[in-house]
């Protein structure tokens, strides 16, 4: 028997369909590039209107975000359903979904559209969200459909594509290549991805990067961060961020990977009953808690992160439990967000209880650690934390104290929350549609 007919048949392409499929791969990489870009500008000027908005009149947020999350909790569950949440846990159950029917309801042209609308909707109402777990959703559902153009329909040919939608969306989102295709592999795939697809992966995430470069120029996400961490003494921090970071994100990761038919009863029933009012709860508590902050914590808090970051702002004490609680109450009003970077930010704000304790180590490396600690405590990928932190901030010498954070807040964190949020959420998406 040769090798070709030890191959399974779905493997067996001509040489025209290899081509026709590599062109599709391109062209949809090329597209969730340039889709990454203006919803990226889409965000910022949401944030600027909100902020703007409320700025001369702080206590509007009482009416602005219980409302505005009522309203998009409203139109995600009557219009679009399936668009809610990050978006990240779709696409991983989509990969593990038996029928393609299924998929295909998470990963539409209806979906990337009411993802798009219904994010920024959620920064324009002060929402604690982020918009990277909805690029990857965007991302994989551009995949999708672009990539099956003229091809038969299989479940090897729609694994590849959320892959390659993923690894894209991360990629084009932060500019971080290399992150993007880490995650797919580490996140998504959990490991298991051959050579061949390994390389379609570094391939889509660089035009995808292309496109975003082409169209915005070369940036880094958080500028670039001089900081370094020399042997010595001061290398007691990396401990200590990587287990309160790691703790505090695994506490975030279980309370929001826990399902709803497990909180106690009377929450559960009125959740269900009244999601629109519960909707309205959530947005009175982010009121309460955005107000506490100082108007810190709405939004996804990129410009405090970034302060953190380059030494020139010290968070408050509060900021860290405060925007972890915000995104919280975010998340399970049930409207579309991401997580990435409001966690970012909450890492970067845990800097600030660290300064009186290691008062010689600059405040641009304890940011980094605590970034990378407490990411990599609620995704439980230390590789693609080290990477992604790297990679925005443009800095390599930090790699081994960012990578041991890393490393020790995924561990601290499985203390806390045994399965990884995005693999909890996943099954829950997929004993949702198993009922159906």
């Amino acid at each position: 028997m040769s090798l070709r007919d030890r191959i399974p048949r779905s493997y067996h392409f001509t040489a025209s369909e290899i081509w026709h499929q590599r062109l599709l791969f391109w062209l949809s990489a090329i597209i969730v590039g340039s889709v990454s870009v203006a919803f990226g500008w889409g965000t910022n000027e949401a944030t600027a209107l909100f902020h703007g908005a409320t700025r001369a009149h702080p206590l509007v947020v009482f009416l602005v975000c219980p409302i505005g999350l009522a309203a998009v909790a409203f139109i995600t569950r009557t219009v679009f359903p399936g668009s809610q949440g990050s978006g990240i846990p779709q696409a991983m159950a989509a990969i593990r979904m038996e029928r393609m029917e299924f998929a295909e309801t998470m990963l539409s042209w209806r979906i990337a559209i009411g993802k798009t609308l219904l994010t920024l909707a959620g920064f324009a109402v002060g929402a604690s969200i982020g918009k990277e777990g909805p690029t990857v959703q965007i991302g994989c559902s551009v995949m999708n459909g672009i990539g099956r153009l003229g091809l038969k329909p299989s479940r090897e040919l729609l694994r590849l594509l959320v892959l390659a939608g993923g690894a894209a969306g991360i990629a084009s989102a932060f500019n971080t290549p290399i992150a993007g295709a880490v995650f797919a592999i580490e996140e998504m795939a959990h490991y298991h991805v051959d050579a061949n697809i390994g390389r379609r992966l570094l391939v889509v995430t660089a035009l995808s990067g292309m496109a975003m470069l082409a169209l915005v120029g070369n940036y880094t996400y958080f500028g670039t961060v001089h900081a370094n961490m020399p042997w010595g003494g001061n290398w007691l921090a990396v401990p200590c961020i990587g287990i309160v970071g790691g703790l505090l994100g695994g506490a975030f990761a279980r309370i929001l990977s826990l399902p709803i038919l497990r909180f106690p009863r009377f929450l559960s029933t009125f959740i269900r009953g009244q999601p629109i009012l519960w909707a309205a709860i959530c947005g009175v508590a982010l009121a309460g808690i955005g107000t506490l902050s100082g108007g810190l914590v709405f939004c996804a808090s990129h410009t405090e992160a970034q302060g953190a970051l380059q030494g020139t702002m010290v968070l408050p004490l509060g900021f860290p439990i405060l925007k972890w609680a915000a995104t919280i109450v975010s998340y399970i009003s049930g409207i579309p967000g991401g997580i990435f970077a409001p966690s970012l930010a909450v890492g970067a704000g845990l800097s600030a209880w660290f300064v009186p304790l290691f008062p010689h180590v600059p405040l641009s490396v304890l940011a980094m650690l605590g970034m990378a600690a407490y990411f990599s405590g609620v995704v439980q990928s230390p590789i693609t934390a080290a990477v992604i932190v790297l990679e925005m901030t443009n800095n390599i010498e930090m790699t081994v104290a960012v990578s041991a954070a890393s490393m020790l807040g995924t561990a601290f964190s499985r203390m806390i929350c045994r399965k990884p949020i995005y693999a909890a959420m996943a099954d829950q998406f997929l004993e949702a549609i198993a009922q159906r």
